[in-house]
């Protein structure tokens, strides 16, 4: 098995993750790069040409194997079975190689959640912005990632709020694109007009495409519970939470299963350890709920229960593992497909 070399890069993940600000960008135009007059460059010496591999070649180098290696295991997919049964995979060795990457990760409440279970591993260094990023304030500084750590910024709930994500990989003064190991932000609808795949996914494509470096992840979207909240206001199971960004999340495996890693929060928040799950019929098909045990203060709408918590926190840490654990992992290991492509 190859091993990883430890490269220092940009990761950024929006995750809408997607699991992201210090030199500037150097310039990889240069007229001898694009018009080779030596006559290595230009193929035609008989003699083998030994080239010092540079930074970024490696680091491409890395990625390619890792991407590989979990080809040969099946894609990236983590669900509730993965939190059940594969648990095991995320050693010390391996939180301490996720303690070396730089990921930036954007989300909403949900990403406190997770922030407060991966935080008391106390091994990777996880750093929650201090505000909510909004257009008027992006809150992140250009050096936010100097030191390798997870950055969890949260955003309003602006009709591109998705878009902060791309302007932290690609803008100036950050340039996170050029900076991250890793990048992933959970979206979820907030009066949406528009259908949020059709919004989102070009922005996410276009990412992957431009920062080949860095290694993007994508979540499905949150779900709710039923009955009456702690408002007193009875909330139906057919929110839209649970119908429209059920619709989501099933167009997020069907489009990047065996592409992209997939976080399947979904499916983690309303299974149980004893493989039973809850869902409802709505229409003729099938959907997802929250587990009404999972929400202790009767929200119900975050997976806050203790139970809860570490099931979506031990969820982002098996992603992060098969991510960039690869060579890690044990190559029996066979994770279902999501029940939507069976």
């Amino acid at each position: 098995m190859r091993k990883f070399y430890k490269i220092p890069v940009v990761f950024l993940v929006c995750c809408g993750l997607i699991f992201a600000a210090d030199t500037k960008p150097e310039d990889k135009n240069s007229l001898e790069k694009q018009f080779p007059t030596n006559i290595e460059d230009l193929g035609l010496s008989d003699s083998p040409v030994v080239k010092e591999t540079t930074k970024e070649e490696k680091k491409q180098k890395e990625t390619n194997q890792s991407n590989s290696q979990n080809d040969k295991s099946g894609a990236i997919y983590v669900g509730g079975y993965s939190v059940d049964h594969e648990w095991n995979i995320v050693t010390e060795e391996c939180l301490k190689i996720l303690s070396t990457k730089k990921i930036l990760y954007g989300s909403r409440s949900w990403g406190l959640v997770i922030g407060k279970y991966v935080a008391s591993k106390k091994v990777i260094n996880w750093e929650k912005a201090a505000n909510k990023v909004s257009a008027k304030d992006m809150v992140l500084t250009a050096d936010a990632f100097k030191d390798p750590k997870i950055i969890n910024f949260g955003f309003d709930m602006e009709p591109k709020r998705w878009m902060y994500f791309d302007e932290f990989l690609r803008k100036e003064p950050w340039n996170f694109g050029k900076k991250i190991d890793g990048a992933l932000q959970t979206l979820y609808y907030g009066g949406d007009r528009a259908d949020m795949a059709d919004s989102y996914f070009p922005v996410l494509d276009a990412l992957v495409k431009d920062f080949p470096n860095v290694k993007f992840a994508i979540a499905t979207h949150d779900i709710g519970a039923d009955g009456t909240d702690l408002r007193g206001k009875v909330v139906k199971e057919e929110s839209e939470w649970n119908i429209r960004g059920g619709d989501y999340s099933e167009r997020v495996i069907k489009t990047y299963y065996g592409k992209l890693p997939i976080f399947d929060m979904r499916d983690i928040v309303s299974s149980r350890a004893d493989g039973t799950v809850s869902s409802f019929q709505y229409k003729g098909k099938t959907y997802r709920k929250l587990c009404r045990e999972y929400n202790s203060n009767n929200d119900l709408i975050h997976p806050n229960s203790p139970e809860a918590q570490a099931r979506i926190g031990k969820g982002f840490l098996i992603l992060l593992t098969k991510m960039y654990c690869g060579d890690k992992i044990p190559k029996n290991l066979n994770t279902p497909k999501p029940e939507i492509l069976k």
